[in-house]
């Protein structure tokens, strides 16, 4: 009896004890005075969107920073992408940068190393081969994701498919601009209930549509070594020449230019909208605005039928149209730590998810940057009732090129800008006027090839 009741006691006094420090291991997990509570790490991030852009992006901020508690994000709105780069400038001078940047001129810090690898921080979740092909293309450099792409926009054509059916043609009739220009003869004219077609195209007013064609082309800003301005090479003058004769001579086209802010822009709009031209070349941006003038002008009697379409080739040549990005970047800068860096990636990744860059598309019209937005049922369902709103994704991903950076700071494609000028408005012949600009160019990149 004695060794029973030994072992007993025995049992009760390790069953208590281990009782007693379990409760006191939960105790202490759940005590006030011994717990550490470690603050999330705060990302500082520098933007420069306003408006609509800004609103949607500030709705991701706040769904970010309310469903996880590892990181903080703390946006900073400066006035311009400009100034960005200005302040950025100051800030590496000074050790003070950011966590992370959306736009601003990404290529210039890092050819200098100061950009950090996105592709050195993005977390797993991050699909690399889900981006848009033009948008992945532009943001990696020697075969790493050097940036983050945030959304994108590339110009793409607005038609008015009633009129192309009224005169037995197809959006597969704007296969080049050689064939838009063709059916002249079958479009002007055509009555459109309220007014008569005037032009088969409006091109709008500046540089941009003349280098998406002349990219088409073959044609190049500067040579392969980066010495010599090719602003006024065959490829160049082709286009900009026959953009001159279907403008003033064949009086086929039209460009609206001047005015206050963007007058031009919309008088550009408003000829298509209300049967004065076939369409115009325009922003992704423009959608929303667009097709609602284009029911507001069908309810009012007009003849339209709203479509989108990709860019044509010149000739007989791929469409090759540029596309700009905001990019989302990394700062590499000793005040910077690794947790920053990578709660940086953690929230690029959940800003640029299938559902987020797909709700941000939708918001602005901007080219979403993910090719599964297109499996997305939200997504299918606004196509259903906005048809064509993801042309521009598809051309960035099957053929547009990412924009040109200038070298020279904008001496190139000011040079070139005054020069589309010249022949699109004073109908200067496309020799002289790039010839003079590619003089007054070169001297400018001979500067900084010194």
């Amino acid at each position: 009896m004695k060794r029973l009741l030994t072992i007993a006691l025995t049992l009760m006094v390790l069953i208590t004890g281990c009782g007693t420090n379990a409760n006191t291991q939960v105790g202490t997990a759940a005590t006030p005075e011994t717990t550490t509570t470690k603050a999330p790490v705060e990302i500082e991030f520098w933007h420069a969107l306003g408006g609509a852009l800004g609103d949607g992006l500030n709705e991701i901020i706040e769904d970010y920073n309310a469903t996880q508690t590892q990181y903080v994000v703390k946006p900073v709105v400066i006035g311009s992408y400009s100034e960005i780069d200005e302040k950025l400038q100051a800030a590496y001078a000074a050790d003070q940068v950011p966590a992370l940047v959306a736009g601003g001129s990404f290529n210039l810090f890092a050819s200098k190393g100061l950009v950090s690898p996105f592709e050195d921080y993005m977390p797993s979740a991050y699909d690399k081969a889900d981006i848009v092909g033009g948008f992945l293309k532009a943001a990696t450099v020697d075969g790493k994701l050097m940036v983050a792409p945030a959304y994108g926009t590339s110009q793409v054509l607005y038609v008015n498919k009633a009129v192309l059916k009224e005169a037995g043609k197809t959006v597969d009739d704007l296969s080049s601009w050689q064939s838009i220009a063709g059916m002249s003869s079958s479009i002007i004219g055509l009555d459109t209930h309220k007014d008569k077609i005037g032009y088969v195209w409006e091109p709008m007013w500046g540089s941009g549509n003349i280098e998406d064609m002349a990219r088409s082309n073959g044609a190049q800003f500067i040579s392969e070594d980066g010495k010599t301005v090719m602003i006024n090479s065959p490829e160049w003058v082709a286009v900009l020449e026959q953009v001159r004769v279907w403008l003033h001579e064949d009086q086929i086209m039209k460009i609206h230019s001047g005015g206050q802010g963007w007058e031009y822009w919309y008088k550009t709009m408003d000829d298509w909208v209300y049967g004065k031209s076939l369409g115009y070349t325009g922003s992704p941006g423009d959608y929303a605005i667009a097709l609602e003038a284009v029911n507001k002008a069908i309810s009012e009697g007009y003849k339209n039928e709203f479509a989108v379409v990709h860019q044509p080739g010149w000739g007989s040549n791929d469409p090759a149209p540029y596309f700009s990005s905001l990019m989302y970047f990394i700062p590499n800068d000793s005040n910077l730590t690794e947790d920053q860096k990578k709660g940086a990636a953690d929230f690029v990744t959940f800003a640029t998810s299938t559902d987020n860059t797909a709700k941000f598309a939708i918001a602005t019209g901007y080219a979403a940057v993910r090719k599964s937005v297109l499996d997305l049922p939200s997504y299918k369902a606004y196509l259903a009732s906005n048809p064509d709103a993801d042309v521009a994704l598809k051309q960035i991903d099957l053929y547009a090129v990412p924009e040109f950076i200038d070298p020279t700071g904008g001496a190139i494609l000011t040079a070139l800008s005054e020069a589309v000028d010249k022949v699109e408005i004073e109908n200067m012949s496309a020799q002289e006027a790039l010839d003079a600009a590619a003089v007054k160019a070169q001297k400018e990149l001979d500067k900084i090839n010194k």
